[in-house]
């Protein structure tokens, strides 16, 4: 009662503990009831975003519009057709500005499609916010509409300091009706949030080659091997070498198969399955190859893409030591890269024509029409998944002793470099501790 008795002759004193002790308690509140990045994983835009900047900033109806049909996903990577995707003809988008504008905060994003399914719109780069897309269109800023109604699935961007972004497309008129709001046509948005990365959700797949499951034969293919090296177990050795470097940086690397197991390339259990079942970004394979002249290392991509993830591996293994085969006369390939073939289907194919390697082919998803194949049935299932962005590193030549001795002699230097490459394309930095 003393201690009360002087804080009574001191009532400044008193109301100052009595706003400390209220604030803290506000604080403490406002603090156990902010919306967490778990939070938002279940929550919509009008739970998110402040309603009355989305309201003020919105437009309902447009003079200029354009009308597309479909859309792919390939790596962290968005595309969108003014017709449904197929190789029969160039889009009509090709070449055209897409224009992001976030509603949250006004700010701007304009990407060139140019053509190749890695050089739309790059998702990691956005912000959290609710975006309108735009085309430019013979210099005219066109808002871009899709024939129907949809909200597309979630796609979940790489890690990047402890944090994902998730993104979905939404095109339906009522999609904001929790402001009031009625749109004229079926408006594109996407909306991208922060969020924290799910353990179950992979960033790279490393497929180390050997032991594969040939399904058209139902045999085993243990891979190359002579006295000096085993493509199986060479591969798996390499397969974690890259997964240590690479989960330096925050990222989660899945290899599909143990190390005496055997996988094929099709159905939900096998390489490619366990990658699109993670929600993996990318998938590369780690193999060797049987040739009288090949020497040094090389990479095989899509011929659906620009190339844009080899050339950028390509480029820094050279520029920090690595020998690259020069296996492509093509000026916008960097030496040490090429396209995968593309054979013509046999007659009873649903699909007329496929890329040689399903490594790269059937983790494509939709990009690369993964299960069109005959025999990739199993995969039909993936038909019109999201793409993981397929390589094929192919580390030595089983018929040359030089190619494996410099790679028995750089195997380290070759996986560090490696990763440092895809890392660097995906501008994946390290994590402060």
């Amino acid at each position: 009662m003393k201690n009360l008795s002087n804080l009574k002759k001191y009532p400044k004193i008193l109301i100052g503990l009595v706003l400390a002790v209220s604030i803290g308690a506000i604080s403490i509140f406002l603090y156990m009831n902010r919306v967490t990045d778990i939070d938002k994983m279940s929550m919509t835009y009008d739970q998110v975003f402040d309603t009355n900047i989305l309201s003020q900033n919105i437009t309902t109806s447009f003079k200029q519009t354009y009308q597309l049909k479909d859309y792919t996903v390939y790596g962290e990577n968005l595309m969108l057709y003014e017709e449904q995707y197929s190789t029969e003809s160039t889009d009509k988008l090709l070449g055209k500005n897409v224009l992001l504008k976030n509603l949250v905060n006004n700010q701007e994003f304009i990407f060139t499609f140019s053509g190749g399914v890695d050089s739309g719109i790059d998702l990691s780069q956005l912000d959290e916010g609710l975006y309108e897309i735009y085309v430019y269109d013979h210099y005219k800023q066109k808002r871009v509409y899709f024939s129907e109604e949809f909200v597309s699935e979630k796609f979940t961007t790489m890690r990047r300091n402890e944090t994902v972004k998730t993104v979905t497309l939404h095109t339906e008129r009522d999609f904001l009706s929790g402001i009031d709001v009625k749109m004229e046509k079926n408006y594109a948005f996407l909306m991208v949030m922060d969020n924290t990365p799910i353990s179950s959700i992979y960033d790279i797949v490393l497929d180390p080659c050997g032991n594969t499951i040939d399904i058209t034969s139902n045999s085993v293919d243990y891979g190359y091997s002579n006295e000096k090296i085993s493509e199986a177990q060479s591969s798996y050795e390499l397969a974690l070498m890259v997964k240590e470097e690479l989960e330096k940086y925050g990222l989660r690397v899945l290899i599909p198969r143990e190390q005496d197991e055997d996988l094929s390339y099709y159905g939900s259990n096998s390489r490619v399955g366990k990658g699109y079942e993670s929600n993996a970004k990318v998938f590369i394979s780690l193999g060797m190859v049987a040739d009288d002249t090949i020497v040094y290392p090389y990479i095989i991509t899509s011929p659906y893409t620009n190339a844009l993830l080899a050339n950028e591996i390509a480029y820094y293994m050279k520029g920090h030591g690595i020998s690259m085969t020069p296996v492509s006369t093509e000026s916008r390939l960097q030496e040490g890269v090429c396209f995968d073939v593309i054979y013509q289907g046999e007659q009873g194919d649903d699909f007329t024509s496929w890329e040689m390697y399903p490594q790269i082919r059937e983790s494509g998803g939709k990009s690369t029409f993964a299960g069109q194949v005959a025999h990739a049935s199993e995969n039909k299932i993936y038909a019109d998944s999201y793409g993981m962005y397929g390589l094929y590193f192919t580390y030595a030549n089983i018929n040359v002793d030089e190619s494996i001795d410099y790679y028995l002699s750089n195997k380290e230097k070759i996986a560090k470099n490696l990763s440092k490459g895809i890392l660097q394309y995906f501008r994946v930095e390290k994590q402060e501790k």
